[in-house]
């Protein structure tokens, strides 16, 4: 599994990630991700069934660790 570089989640045309834009780009499989995903501390947004990730609150994340909200 190759991991997704933070040029690449710049790039992508939503505002929003999937689950499995996020578990690739933290080099982990999507069923660690659900299965850890709330202990992860992530701001989350349901959609029906779906879970969004907000781009921006997780590109913070990787670059500095946190939210600014933290």
């Amino acid at each position: 599994m190759s991991e997704m570089l933070i040029e690449e989640i710049e790039q992508i045309n939503r505002n929003y990630l999937t689950p499995a834009e996020v578990s690739k780009a933290l080099g982990i499989s999507i069923a660690t991700f659900y299965r850890n995903y709330r202990k992860m501390k992530l701001p989350i947004i349901r959609v029906g069934k779906k879970i969004h990730i907000p781009k921006e609150a997780f590109l913070e994340i990787l670059k500095h660790g946190e939210t600014q909200d933290n």
